[in-house]
């Protein structure tokens, strides 16, 4: 049997050009991740905040830093000049470069995306967010891979700085396939989830008293409108134990009573529990002493 070879075919239809007025995006200036197979149902959906808060809470969406200096680092196709035609030996690449000034906290939050194949929704500075379309309406991010460089300290001049590369899997499509929304609300109004720790004020058999603290190791402002279920007690097998609740008193303390707490007993929130609009989530339980 001889070579079986299907060539792909590479002409399609000229569109039509019609434009009395050309509709352009402002600039890139914050990213969101979402994993890899997430959708917004229609385009409304991708606009209704709610979904986006509903996204983050259950870490399908991430929202990053603030974008610095951004630049493109696109590359165009490569050929050799033959004697009677040209031939492609490279495929150029879509890719782009920005700084995000972050705390330590931070960086290491975002280095943890580092290499990560994702999707990738762009909010541009006229309130748009850059997207896809698929063919039966729903709204994804073009799909990419982060690469975070080393963090960069600060200077006289210049906060510390994160410089990252963002690659795009396919260069067309977001050019063939590309959605423009326009919510009615800002990027700077969604957030990622916040750590807390908690941590021991007192304990006893029959009380356990604790804080919550925001931001890398609790060194943030106290979080004091948490509400009964947001805190899981578990004993040393593991197993959830029933618990009373007090809100926080004037000292941000939490109280939640009930029977043979002992050493070894755990504290932590219910897994990522959404409050005031925003979403924490406690890295590590705290292990009680009595």
């Amino acid at each position: 049997m001889g070579v079986y070879q299907e060539c792909k075919v590479s002409s399609t239809a000229g569109k039509n050009t019609g434009a009395k007025e050309q509709c352009f995006e402002g600039l890139f200036i914050r990213p969101a991740l979402a994993v890899l197979g997430f959708s917004f149902a229609s385009a409304d959906e991708a606009k209704d905040i709610a979904n986006w808060n509903t996204a983050i809470a259950e870490k399908k969406i991430i929202p990053l830093y603030d974008v610095e200096e951004f630049a493109s680092a696109n590359t165009e196709d490569t050929f050799f000049e033959g004697r009677n035609k040209k031939y492609r030996t490279a495929i150029g690449k879509k890719s782009s470069t920005f700084s995000s000034f972050l705390g330590l906290c931070s960086h290491s939050a975002l280095k943890s995306y580092h290499g990560k194949e994702m999707q990738l929704f762009e909010f541009t500075e006229d309130g748009a967010i850059k997207a896809v379309i698929n063919a039966d309406g729903s709204i994804k991010g073009q799909k990419v891979n982060l690469m975070v460089g080393k963090r960069v300290d600060a200077t006289a001049d210049r906060p510390p700085s994160t410089l990252v590369t963002v690659d795009y899997n396919d260069a067309d499509e977001f050019e063939d396939n590309g959605a423009i929304l326009r919510p009615t609300w800002e990027a700077s109004e969604i957030y990622g989830i916040f750590d807390v720790e908690i941590a021991q004020v007192s304990a006893s058999a029959t009380v356990i008293e604790v804080t919550v603290q925001e931001g890398c190791a609790g060194a943030g402002e106290k979080l004091t409108s948490l509400v009964d279920g947001d805190f899981v007690v578990k004993n040393g097998a593991g197993e959830v134990v029933s618990v009373s609740f007090v809100t926080a008193d004037a000292n941000g303390v939490y109280q939640l009573s009930g029977t043979g707490f002992t050493t070894g007993h755990t504290v932590s929130l219910n897994g990522v529990v959404t409050n005031v609009g925003l979403s924490y989530e406690a890295p590590q339980p705290l292990t009680i002493t009595v």
